[in-house]
């Protein structure tokens, strides 16, 4: 057991200058250090991110024989209340990951947009072709325009993943109208 002398004011040791101006760069070279860890991972985890991201074009396909497809639709009271158009659509893989695109869907009061679930293998830069079921109720469908559609997609990681697309579907306004007015059917 030690004594403690409570009339004397306590040593304090000071540390020589040397010591401390050791200490200091010691803490500084930690500090930097540290830095340049974080900024490595920080560079390794964007680079991760980069690489699992998917980035999927869909395009409308508006070649001579783009509206060669299915038309239909359903009649009631002698008008064309319902019109469907089977067209194709182009996806394209802009990520870094080759893709499996399971399902393509929009759907807004009126128009829906949707491919048949299956397997379609994209390499990336490939593109692949798709039918595209077009559902339009002709009261409130109309006009078709820029559509945000979800893709339901797998990576080669065994991920399930939503990415989101624009679909310019402007060139099936024309049929459509057609098809409401009831004089492809």
């Amino acid at each position: 057991m030690s004594v403690i002398d409570l009339d004397r004011p306590a040593t304090v040791r000071s540390t020589p200058a040397r010591r401390r101006a050791a200490n200091v760069v010691v803490a500084v070279a930690v500090f930097v250090a540290g830095g340049a860890g974080t900024s490595v991972w920080d560079s390794w985890q964007a680079g991760r991110e980069r690489s699992s991201e998917v980035s999927v074009l869909v395009l409308a396909d508006t070649g001579p024989r783009a509206n060669d497809a299915g038309v239909g639709g359903v009649v009631a009271g002698g008008k064309v209340v319902d019109a469907s158009l089977t067209r194709r659509v182009t996806l394209v893989n802009a990520g870094p990951l080759p893709i499996d695109v399971r399902e393509l869907r929009f759907s807004r009061g009126g128009l829906t947009v949707r491919t048949a679930e299956k397997q379609r293998l994209i390499r990336q830069g490939q593109a692949v072709q798709a039918e595209a079921d077009v559902r339009v109720v002709c009261a409130r469908g109309l006009p078709i325009g820029r559509l945000p559609v979800e893709l339901f997609v797998r990576t080669n990681d065994d991920r399930e993943r939503t990415a989101v697309a624009v679909l310019d579907a402007r060139d099936w306004n024309e049929q459509a109208r057609v098809a409401c007015a009831g004089d492809l059917l």
